[in-house]
C-alpha cells in the first residue's frame, strides 16, 4: 500500500481512537464543559467534531472501504468515498493531531467590530473603492498579490474595507479569508503565528474541493479523491511553512478562479511572521497559473512590510480619512437619521475578472455584474437585521491613531462637562473690564493642517484666527507646504486642542516626511522635530515664538537622535511644557513599550482612554518603568472633526486634549486674580508644578491606577467662587514648592 494511503488509515483509527476513550460518563462530563466554553465562537477542535455520530458513521465507512480486500481494491483504484461522504476530504486532515478550525464566516458574522463596520458610514471607504490598483488587480489579465497598506490610524478603514471587499467576492468566485478583529478566544486557541494562519488558509482551501464543478464526477470520487485525501491529510500530519503553501496549491489547482483575503495584523505581535507571503504567494499565483488556475491574493497591513514583494506584486496605500467634501443627505426610507455622503460620484463600474484560463477559446467571461456599490450603497436591510441577531466583535504607526473599534466609550459626556464647567468657571465668571491677558502659545508638531481646499478653509474658518504660523521644517520644503494636509492627522490634532482650550494660539510645524522606499505612510522626520522645536521655545528678540507648550502626537521606539534630546532639555530649561502620546499597540510594540519622546523625563505621557475613563486595549503597559509619575490619560475615542467624516481615535488626539487642558491651567492662572503673582507664574513654568496640578484634576479608575484627566474637578466645581478655585490651585502649588507661592494674592497670616 502506498505510504500516504497507510498514513491517511493511521489517522482515521486515531480518531476513531478518541471516540472510543471519550465514551465514559466523565469524559462526556469535560466535553459538555469543553463544548460550552466553545460555544458561539466559532471555533471546534476534534473531541468536538468526535461527538458528531454522523462523523463517526463516516470515518467507520471510509476505513472498511481503505482496509477490506485491500490489495484487490488498490489494483483496480476502487478505493472511493461517496458523495455523502465527500466532506471528509476536509474533515479528516484539518482534524490531525489536536488541532481546531475557525469558521471564519461564523467569525465575520458575529465579530461586533465587523458588524459596526458594516453599518458605518458608506462614504468612509469610497475613495478606496475608486483606486486605480484595486481595479487593476480585479481586472488585469495577470493575476497578482496586491498589498493593501495603511498605518495604525487607517486600522479602521482597512477594517471596513475588507468586509465589503470580500461579501463582494464571495458573490463571483470563491473567496477564502481571514479578518480581522477575530473574537479574542480565537487568538487563545487557533491563531497566535504565521503557519496557524497559514494552517487556517489551507483548511478554507480544501473545504471548497468538494463543490467544485471539476470534482463533480464518478471519476473523482473513485480515483482522485482517496489520493487527494491521503495527501492533505499526510501535509497536515507534517505541518511544515512548505506543506501549507502546498496544500494551498494542491487544493486551488480544483479551482477555475479564487481569491485570498487576509488582514495580517491578527498576528498582532507575530506580524514578522507574514513579511515573506507576498513573496511566497506571488510564486504560487505563477505555479497555479501553468495549472490553469486564476488566483488573485490580497494582504492587508497596518504597517509597511519589509522584505522582498515578489515579481507580481504591487502595493496600495491607505490613508487614514477620505478627502473629499461632504454635506448631509438623509437616508432614503428611514425619516429618522441622517448620514454623510460625498459630493463626488460614486465608485467607477470595476471591469469583470478575465475569462477562464481553463480553455480560453470557449470559456465566457465571469459574471462580474455589479459593481462593489451594490454593496456599499445597496439595500441591506437584510443584512443589518440578519446582523442584528448576533452576538459577537496593530504595527506601529509614528503618529499615534488608532482602531476605533477597541472602545466604544463617546466623550460627549465628557466633552458637556468640559463646556459647562471649566469652560464656565474660566471664560463666562470672567468680568467684562477684566484685564486682557496674554493667551497661551501652542506649537503643533504634526503632519500639518489643512487650509489650501475651499472645504477645508470653510469647515475649519471657525479656528483660523488662532493659528499663528504656519511653518515646514523638513528639508526643501516651504511653509506653505504646512497648509496642507493629505493625511487629516494633524489637523485633527489641532482641532481637539482647540475645542478644549477656546484662547489658545497655535503654531503649526509640519515636521512629517514620507519613508524613503516611496509608499505614503508619513513618518516624524527627526532633523525637523529637533529644527521645530527650537524654533517653538526660543524667544521672539531671538527669532523664536516663544511658546509655553508643545505637543507631540507621534513617536518612535528609541532615544536614538541627541538633536531632538537636547532640543527637548533646552525647551525644558526654558520652562516650556511638552505633551507626547504613549503608543497604539499595547503589549504588542516597539520594544520599548512607550515611545519616545513621551518617555523622555522632560516630557509628560498620555495615553488614550475612552471617554469614561476605562482604558482602550491599545494603551501600552501600566507597569513599565518609562513614565512613572507623569503619564495621565484624556478621551481617545470616536473624537470627531469638522473637516472629515472620520472618527478619531488614539493616543494622538488623546494627547492634544491633554495639552489643552494643560493651557486651561495657564489660562486660568493669567486671569484674575492670580495674574498679579509673579510667582505663581513663575511655578507654573516648572514641570513638577504642571504634574502636581494634572494629578489634582484626574481620578485613578480601576487595578492599574492610570491618572485620567478630570480638569473640572478643579476648574469648574459647581458653585464655587473663582477666587475659590485660585486658591485651590495656589495650595496645590505651596505643597510643591513653599508657602510663599501665590503670597501676592493670598498673604499668609502675619502679612498686610
Amino acid at each position: 500500500m502506498d505510504p500516504s494511503h497507510q498514513c491517511l488509515i493511521d489517522e482515521i483509527k486515531r480518531q476513531i481512537r478518541i471516540l472510543e476513550s471519550d465514551a465514559g460518563e466523565n469524559r462526556r462530563v469535560e466535553q459538555k464543559k469543553e463544548y460550552m466554553k466553545y460555544m458561539n465562537t466559532g471555533i471546534t477542535n476534534a473531541r468536538q467534531q468526535n461527538t458528531d455520530q454522523r462523523y463517526r458513521n463516516a470515518l467507520l465507512d471510509l476505513l472498511s472501504n481503505l482496509t477490506s480486500d485491500s490489495s484487490k481494491s488498490t489494483a483496480k483504484g476502487q478505493q472511493h468515498l461517496r458523495r455523502s461522504t465527500l466532506s471528509l476530504l476536509w474533515q479528516i486532515p484539518l482534524f490531525c493531531g489536536d488541532a481546531t478550525v475557525v469558521d471564519q464566516n461564523y467569525a465575520k458574522a458575529r465579530s461586533k467590530a465587523l458588524q459596526g463596520h458594516r453599518a458605518a458610514k458608506d462614504t468612509y471607504t469610497t475613495d478606496i473603492w475608486e483606486r486605480r490598483e484595486l481595479t487593476q488587480w480585479l481586472s488585469d489579465p495577470e493575476a497578482s498579490v496586491l498589498v493593501v497598506q495603511g498605518t495604525s490610524q487607517s486600522v479602521e478603514r482597512l477594517e471596513k474595507f475588507s468586509v465589503e471587499l470580500v461579501e463582494f467576492l464571495r458573490e463571483r468566485c470563491p473567496t477564502i479569508f481571514l479578518l480581522s478583529p477575530l473574537p479574542a478566544i480565537f487568538y487563545e486557541t487557533s491563531i497566535s503565528r504565521g503557519d496557524d494562519v497559514l494552517r487556517q488558509i489551507a483548511g478554507q482551501c480544501i473545504q471548497m474541493i468538494p463543490s467544485s464543478a471539476k470534482n463533480n464526477t464518478l471519476y473523482f470520487l473513485d480515483n482522485v479523491a482517496p489520493s487527494l485525501l491521503a495527501k492533505m491529510t499526510s501535509h497536515f500530519q507534517t505541518a511544515s511553512h512548505e506543506d501549507w503553501f502546498l496544500t494551498i496549491e494542491t487544493a486551488l489547482s480544483h479551482q477555475e478562479q479564487a481569491c485570498i483575503v487576509l488582514d495580517i495584523s491578527i498576528l498582532r505581535q507575530n506580524s514578522r511572521d507574514a513579511f515573506s507571503w507576498p513573496a511566497e504567494f506571488s510564486d504560487l499565483i505563477h505555479k497555479l497559473r501553468g495549472r490553469r488556475t486564476d488566483l488573485r491574493v490580497m494582504i492587508l497591513t497596518g504597517r509597511s512590510i519589509d522584505g522582498h514583494l515578489g515579481a507580481t506584486t504591487r502595493v496600495m496605500s491607505v490613508d487614514m480619512a477620505p478627502r473629499f467634501p461632504l454635506h448631509v443627505h438623509d437616508v432614503s426610507g428611514s425619516g429618522k437619521a441622517s448620514f454623510l455622503l460625498p459630493q463626488s460620484t460614486k465608485p467607477r463600474f470595476l471591469p469583470s475578472l478575465p475569462a477562464s484560463m481553463n480553455n480560453p477559446q470557449t470559456k465566457t467571461p465571469s459574471a462580474w455584474n455589479s459593481t462593489p456599490l451594490d454593496l456599499i450603497n445597496g439595500n441591506r436591510d437584510e443584512e443589518r437585521q440578519n446582523l442584528a441577531e448576533g452576538t459577537h466583535r496593530s504595527g506601529i504607526g509614528s503618529f499615534q491613531g488608532a482602531d476605533s473599534e477597541v472602545t466604544e466609550g463617546s466623550p460627549i459626556s465628557w466633552f458637556k462637562n468640559l463646556t459647562s464647567k471649566t469652560h464656565s468657571a474660566i471664560y463666562s465668571s470672567r468680568s467684562t473690564k477684566a484685564i486682557p491677558f496674554k493667551p497661551v502659545k501652542i506649537a503643533i508638531l504634526d503632519t500639518g493642517f489643512a487650509y489650501t481646499e475651499e472645504h477645508d478653509k470653510k469647515s475649519l474658518k471657525p479656528y483660523m484666527h488662532r493659528i499663528k504660523k504656519f511653518a515646514s521644517f523638513v528639508q526643501d520644503e516651504t511653509d506653505l507646504e504646512a497648509m496642507k494636509d493629505p493625511s487629516g492627522h494633524g489637523t485633527a490634532v489641532a482641532v481637539q486642542l482647540l475645542k478644549v482650550s477656546l484662547t489658545a494660539v497655535l503654531y503649526i510645524c509640519r515636521v512629517a516626511t514620507s519613508s524613503k522606499d516611496g509608499n505614503r505612510e508619513l513618518f516624524p522626520d527627526k532633523e525637523a522635530v529637533e529644527r521645530a522645536i527650537r524654533k517653538a521655545v526660543a524667544e521672539p528678540e531671538k527669532g523664536g515664538w516663544g511658546v509655553d507648550i508643545i505637543n507631540m502626537s507621534f513617536g518612535w521606539a528609541f532615544d536614538d537622535h541627541d538633536g531632538v534630546r537636547n532640543a527637548i532639555r533646552f525647551a525644558r530649561r526654558q520652562g516650556v511644557h511638552m505633551f507626547a502620546s504613549t503608543s497604539n499597540d499595547g503589549l504588542l510594540g516597539p520594544p520599548n513599550d512607550i515611545l519616545y519622546p513621551s518617555r523622555a523625563p522632560e516630557v509628560i505621557a498620555i495615553d488614550a482612554a475612552d471617554g469614561f475613563g476605562e482604558y482602550t486595549r491599545t494603551t501600552a503597559s501600566s507597569v513599565s518603568s518609562y513614565g512613572r509619575g507623569r503619564r495621565f490619560s484624556a478621551p481617545g475615542t470616536r473624537l470627531t472633526s469638522p473637516h472629515s467624516a472620520a472618527l478619531y481615535d488614539g493616543s494622538s488626539f488623546a494627547c492634544a486634549i491633554a495639552a489643552g487642558i494643560g493651557a486651561l491651567v495657564l489660562e486660568f492662572a493669567r486671569q484674575s486674580p492670580l495674574q498679579a503673582s509673579k510667582t505663581v507664574q513663575n511655578s507654573l513654568k516648572e514641570m513638577s508644578a504642571m504634574i502636581a496640578i494634572l494629578e489634582r484634576m484626574s481620578a485613578e479608575k480601576g487595578p492599574d491606577r492610570f491618572k485620567f484627566l478630570l480638569p473640572w474637578t478643579l476648574l469648574g466645581k459647581p458653585g464655587q467662587p473663582r477666587e475659590f478655585t485660585a486658591y485651590s490651585l495656589v495650595d496645590e502649588l505651596r505643597n510643591e514648592f513653599g508657602l510663599a507661592v501665590g503670597s501676592e494674592v493670598f498673604p499668609l497670616e502675619g502679612e498686610s
